[in-house]
């Protein structure tokens, strides 16, 4: 069922966080927050227990005409608008962590779907739509966001974000960091070479090859979080807000993404898919949530740096290499 937008205080949410069963490689984020996902398996965490989906085979992902026809009739708006109107029908849809894969392989989820979403997983879908110009071509733009110009394989997802997925969608002309346009930044650099990976507590968790490991050199502009706070009014539609947390030596620092809107009153909202306040796709006030960032102490929160989707993206030159499966 499609629930109306809600507002929601991270203050007040946080009091019901329970230590309760979750699944993948969450746990390395115990504020209440994501991790790259690797595996389906059960593990400690500290979040809210993630409803169960419906019995049976997830859907094969297939978009539901009536997304369709919105995104059709929105696709001469600005792309912030755009992102926005085509996912407005999807508030209130569940939250799944790690419901996406390649169909077989190590991951046989589907490479779409439109019952649940992660957050990541949510982010890419808006951009899909929104950047599509028909929605026809959505499932183009969501596997070269996710995969790249590469093969539609488990090995080849961009799996990590700081190494993978932010340097290759700005590579692509999908994004583009603007985080130093809001205020001074703090700069994160970290080298990540193979003894890196062989440190981290979560390596076993993905299926890869220490050859398929991404190395080479981690690095991210954020605003701290007081200087976000001041930010975020000037945060434009269809802004990305990316949750950094503080460098403790594992390669990574983003366990959480959500996009900017507008309500109806002016105020600037996070629309997210959110597994710590009603484990759905919601909006809520992005002031509010970084306020919330403050309370972490297991592992602080650096700030939040922002990525804005580019409009017009050159979609048919980029896209005539992109593998075709999946497009449904």
């Amino acid at each position: 069922m499609i629930r109306p937008a809600a507002r929601v205080s991270y203050l007040a949410a946080a009091a019901v966080l329970l230590t309760l069963a979750s699944a993948s490689a969450s746990d390395a984020f115990n504020e209440g927050d994501e991790a790259p996902v690797a595996t389906k398996s059960p593990t400690k965490s500290r979040l809210l227990p993630i409803p169960p989906l419906p019995a049976g085979p997830p859907p094969s992902g297939a978009l539901p005409k009536g997304l369709a026809d919105v995104a059709i009739a929105v696709r001469d708006l600005p792309i912030g608008a755009r992102m926005k109107a085509v996912t407005d029908p999807l508030l209130g849809v569940p939250y799944k962590l790690d419901g996406l894969g390649e169909g077989d392989g190590w991951d046989p989820d589907p490479l779409a779907r439109y019952d649940a979403f992660d957050c990541i997983g949510f982010v890419e879908e808006a951009l899909a739509l929104a950047m599509a110009g028909d929605p026809v071509h959505a499932a183009d733009v969501r596997n070269r966001l996710r995969y790249g110009a590469g093969p539609i394989d488990y090995a080849h997802r961009r799996h990590f974000m700081e190494l993978q997925w932010i340097p290759g969608n700005v590579a692509d002309g999908f994004v583009v960091d603007t985080t130093a346009k809001y205020g001074a930044t703090m700069h994160m650099e970290r080298e990540i070479t193979p003894d890196t990976w062989k440190r981290w507590h979560k390596r076993s968790a993905f299926h890869l090859t220490d050859d398929e490991l991404p190395n080479g050199t981690m690095k991210l502009d954020v605003l701290p979080l007081a200087t976000a706070l001041t930010a975020v009014a000037a945060l434009p539609d269809g802004a990305i807000v990316l949750t950094v947390r503080k460098d403790v030596g594992t390669p990574v620092w983003i366990s959480h993404t959500g996009f900017v809107v507008h309500d109806a009153e002016g105020h600037v909202m996070q629309r997210n898919a959110s597994r710590r306040a009603g484990m759905s796709v919601i909006d809520e006030d992005l002031a509010t949530y970084v306020h919330h960032l403050q309370t972490y102490t297991k592992w602080p929160s650096a700030g939040i740096a922002i990525l804005e989707p580019v409009d017009p993206w050159p979609r048919r030159s980029a896209l005539s290499s992109t593998p075709s499966k999946g497009t449904q």
